[in-house]
């Protein structure tokens, strides 16, 4: 009897302990996140660097929409024409513009695409890559390195699940990257009067999750299958990661059933709402009030509200002018003891520089230069 009590204990014990939301993925590093606010709503080895396949192309086209023209001619050179794996099927020496070359790359995953892209923006795909490093880093993914645009697999090509996840918030705020990722298909005429271009997006969580906005798929035999997706509902956007699972499409399915189910959008601060007030020097005011850049939406689990710090810190030495609007500060926001998101803060008014009048500075000035003549006139007699 004894021993019966105590299996019994050991086993509610157990289920006590684990998560009662757990999920039984087949990916090996998966996570979901908040694209607004960067909140991490699951992570199963996120932080743990690995191979992502052509959801590489998520940071090329970035890359492309920030320092390309869209209207700009690329011309498919011998190295973009010749390389392996999936293909848009570029013809040598064919002139397509910078626009359709992204089209090619993001619904077709289109390596020949890719290598066009990197060339016409950067003169090789050695160079592009160090774009695509600067790019990532400055999306927040720090523990990612690029070296080239396509995704073919290489020892020293790799991110993590975290640091896609940021890459590909940041990437969504971009509308012609959103347009293009949550586009079932598009047609490309051609420029020459051949056949125009049917392209169908490889993504089929579109047309399997309400709400889908895109956005990449992978696979490579190193790397295994790797999926990034966005989802837009209940006025959140999350994004989710998996790489190396076999059976990616329901992971994302359960994760988003998951997150949404949990998580419901809460309004903590309002647009234009006072804050707090800061100094100012050399202005009319002393001070300027602070005040909320836009609508602040955290998507919290029921009861959490209650747990919500506020820490408005403006920015030091603020000096005026200072136009209304102008970022001069940061909302910190606390959840519990440790998770912290930030916002900006923008003064709620002008504050015009403080003018010196001629009078006051010539009086000065002819006060100045009396007791400079006096001091000279002293050492002389």
């Amino acid at each position: 009897m004894k021993r019966i009590f105590l299996l019994l204990l050991c086993t509610f014990l157990l289920f006590a302990v684990l998560p009662q939301n757990s999920l039984a993925l087949s990916a090996q590093c998966a996570i979901l996140i908040d694209a607004n606010t960067g909140r991490v709503l699951f992570s199963q080895n996120a932080e743990k660097k690995a191979g992502m396949a052509s959801t590489t192309k998520i940071v090329t086209a970035l890359c492309a929409l920030e320092n390309g023209k869209l209207d700009s001619v690329a011309k498919i050179s011998p190295t973009a024409y010749g390389v392996e794996g999936s293909s848009m099927y570029l013809a040598l020496n064919e002139e397509l513009s910078l626009e359709d070359l992204l089209w090619g790359l993001m619904l077709v995953s289109g390596n020949d695409a890719a290598t066009a892209i990197a060339e016409h923006i950067s003169g090789s795909t050695e160079k592009f890559a160090t774009l695509m490093n600067q790019t990532a880093e400055k999306a927040g993914a720090y523990n990612s390195h690029f070296t080239n645009p396509h995704g073919l697999s290489d020892e020293n090509h790799y991110t993590t699940a975290q640091d896609l996840a940021k890459i590909t918030a940041f990437a969504l705020k971009n509308p012609k990257f959103r347009e293009i990722v949550s586009t079932s298909k598009k047609i490309l005429p051609r420029r020459n009067g051949d056949p125009a271009r049917q392209l169908s997006n490889h993504n089929k969580l579109l047309h399997m999750i309400d709400g889908c906005i895109g956005v990449k798929t992978g696979f490579t035999k190193a790397t295994g299958r790797c999926l990034v997706s966005a989802v837009e509902r209940n006025g959140m956007c999350f994004v989710c990661v998996t790489l190396n699972a076999p059976d990616d499409w329901n992971d994302h399915i359960a994760l988003f059933n998951q997150g949404f189910s949990e998580y419901i959008p809460q309004k903590v601060k309002t647009a234009g709402e006072f804050v707090s007030v800061a100094s100012v020097k050399n202005g009319y005011s002393d001070t300027v009030s602070l005040s909320i850049s836009e609508d602040i939406i955290l998507p919290l689990k029921d009861g959490e509200e209650s747990s919500l710090s506020f820490s408005p810190i403006p920015f030091e030495d603020l000096q005026a002018p200072i136009s209304k609007g102008d970022t001069i500060g940061t909302l910190f926001i606390t959840l519990g003891s440790n998770e912290t998101f930030e916002f900006p803060l923008v003064a709620a008014e002008n504050i015009d520089l403080k003018k010196i009048s001629f009078k006051a500075e010539s009086s000065a000035f002819s006060t100045t230069l009396k007791k400079v003549f006096l001091a000279w006139f002293t050492c002389f007699n």
